[in-house]
């Protein structure tokens, strides 16, 4: 499936940190997450590290990462 389906079904919450956006996820499906982003392809996006429930992205810049959590926001579970 392509990120927006994963993120639909498994993005629980998004937060900055400077260059870095902490994805959190349902128990079990960061690795998912962060191999569709990953397949994505975003030039802003330089990496992923995904454990349990959270991935780690690496971004560029501080900038890069504010839109970047402006645009996952929109696929976070309500």
């Amino acid at each position: 499936p392509d990120f927006a389906t994963i993120a639909g079904e498994f993005l629980a919450d998004v937060r900055t940190a400077q260059n870095l956006v902490v994805l959190k996820t349902s128990p079990a499906h960061a690795s998912s997450l962060a191999v569709a982003l990953d397949q994505e392809g975003w030039p802003e996006v330089v990496g992923t590290l995904a454990g349990d429930d959270t991935v780690l992205v690496i971004l560029v810049d501080n900038a890069a990462a504010e839109q970047l959590c402006d645009k996952l926001l929109g696929f976070v579970q309500r």
